[in-house]
């Protein structure tokens, strides 16, 4: 019995995680997630369950994370990235194209 139980929950859990795949793939618009307390986590625009046009980011405690844009699902342009004192790193941030940093900002 124990063998059967644990048998369908992970066929249960396989079926949700196909629903939520096949939601995402449809997924249209703005989207904004949230973290466990409640504050915004990221607010992205999607285009057929892809990132696609602009993205904000920010830490648990309400600071800036990133702020840049995607353009079918890779980043491109300006990418400005936030360490949780609300510094920006400069490290991470620059001019992006199809996913890779190609520069600093400003340069």
């Amino acid at each position: 019995m124990r063998t059967a139980s644990l048998l369908l929950f992970l066929c249960l859990i396989g079926l949700g995680a196909q629903t939520f795949s096949e939601r995402d793939d449809s997924l249209s618009g703005s989207r904004t997630s949230r973290w466990p307390n409640g504050s915004a986590r990221e607010q992205a625009s999607f285009t057929e369950g892809v990132r696609d046009g602009i993205c904000l980011r920010w830490h648990s405690d309400g600071t800036p994370r990133a702020e840049g844009q995607y353009a079918s699902g890779k980043k491109v342009g300006d990418w400005r990235f936030f360490d949780e004192s609300g510094t920006i790193d400069p490290a991470r941030s620059g001019v992006y194209e199809s996913d890779h940093k190609i520069s600093a900002l400003g340069a």
